[in-house]
């Protein structure tokens, strides 16, 4: 089952966490264990599993993000590569199992903008 998820980012720069819509998908395709497959297909966004965040901002892997090169392509492009446009996790229960402190985010690097996120969850 394929489930699109919308979300209208605020800042040039911004993580959301995403993880409620992702366990909300899941709950809706009726799947009970399998597996969720979690695409962004947008050149200058990504997605990643982290740690919680009280402050999604503060994970934005500034430190590390400086550090890429852009090269020709740019900057926000560079950094979407390198975070990568998509996450994979079993699905146990009827939910995406994670560890108890970590959550799903989604990367917007050249916002604002509409973006969709695509979750596939299979069995």
């Amino acid at each position: 089952m394929l489930k699109e998820i919308v979300i209208n980012t605020q800042k040039r720069e911004q993580a959301i966490d995403i993880t409620d819509a992702v366990q909300r998908a899941i709950r809706e395709s009726g799947v009970v264990e399998g597996f969720v497959f979690i695409y962004v297909p947008h050149a200058t966004a990504a997605v990643s599993i982290h740690r919680y965040a009280e402050n999604p901002d503060t994970i934005l892997l500034e430190e590390t993000l400086k550090s890429l090169r852009s090269g020709k392509e740019g900057e926000s492009l560079s950094k979407a590569a390198f975070v990568a446009p998509t996450e994979v996790g079993i699905v146990r229960n009827g939910k995406m199992i994670l560890g108890d402190d970590q959550r799903v985010y989604f990367y917007e690097f050249e916002g604002p903008k509409k973006r969709l996120i695509y979750v596939y969850i299979g069995s």
